[in-house]
């Protein structure tokens, strides 16, 4: 494995240079704690990666001020275009499909009702506390006005390297938080990035984050390596520039994935 983990570190070095992109890396074989990575500390906007902590801090306050089966109303403001639950035009659901729903499809509504349950300062007390130094939550999804004042939701691939290796070990949060988290990103349905050139159906949890600009995905691959691979680019915005950010780490996945011919 570690002989793939470098090929591909070369081949993600070699396309973001040919294509302009700002590519950051985390590779670890989380039994042999082998790891590669490049530009691990360059601070991205997040996307919806940030679902990743938000998702461990709902769990974690479940059964002190909530429980999975409470039922919350959308508002309007939480409501933002684009997103399951505003299409499946019911206006109540309960905060577990809430959770489901935003690590399944990344609904942003879904997000905003979540953000509102627990609040900011709840997460960024995970990064706080995990020494998480470039990674913020700063605004809802979708608030394009925040972004143009420049309040962003920023992390990096170190940053989420760490909240993966915690959930994996079981650290800081606790064993049934990890579990069900873990779980829980396996069933994400999102196939475009690390998934894109892999055949083979692999146990993958993780989470996936785009904007016009940004393509990441972040994840532990299950298997004979549990491999934990982050993958975070920017670039300029463009359909093209979107198609070669999603080809780049998809050549990531495939290099360290690809099947041995016989």
């Amino acid at each position: 494995m570690r002989e793939r983990m470098n090929q591909a570190l070369i081949i993600a070095e070699e396309m973001a240079d040919r294509h302009k992109i700002s590519l950051s890396l985390v590779i670890e074989d989380l039994q042999s704690a082998e790891r590669v990575s490049l530009k691990e500390d360059l601070v991205h906007s997040s996307a919806s990666t940030i679902k990743i902590p938000l998702m461990l801090a709902v769990m974690e306050e479940e059964g002190r001020a909530f429980t999975f089966s409470d039922v919350i109303e959308l508002t309007d403001e939480q409501a933002v275009d684009f997103s399951v639950v505003t299409q499946i035009g019911e206006r109540r659901y309960s905060v577990l499909e809430y959770l489901q729903w935003m690590m399944l499809e990344s609904c942003n509504a879904s997000t905003n009702v979540l953000i509102d349950l627990v609040g900011y300062d709840r997460v960024n007390r995970i990064f706080d506390d995990l020494e998480m130094k470039e990674t913020r939550l700063r605004r809802k999804m979708m608030d394009m006005e925040a972004r143009k004042k420049g309040v962003d939701n920023t992390t990096s691939a170190q940053d989420m390297a760490i909240l993966l290796q915690k959930m994996y070990k079981k650290e800081y949060f606790s064993a049934s938080t990890c579990s069900m988290g873990l779980s829980l990103m396996k069933r994400c349905r999102d196939k475009k990035l690390l998934k894109r050139f892999i055949p083979q159906e692999l146990p993958f949890a993780h989470k996936s984050g785009g904007l016009d600009e940004v393509s990441h995905d972040a994840g532990i691959f299950f298997g004979n390596n549990n491999l934990l691979v982050c993958a975070f680019s920017t670039s300029k915005k463009g359909t093209r520039n979107t198609l070669l950010r999603e080809q780049t780490i998809g050549h990531i996945g495939r290099c360290l994935f690809k099947e041995r011919r016989v």
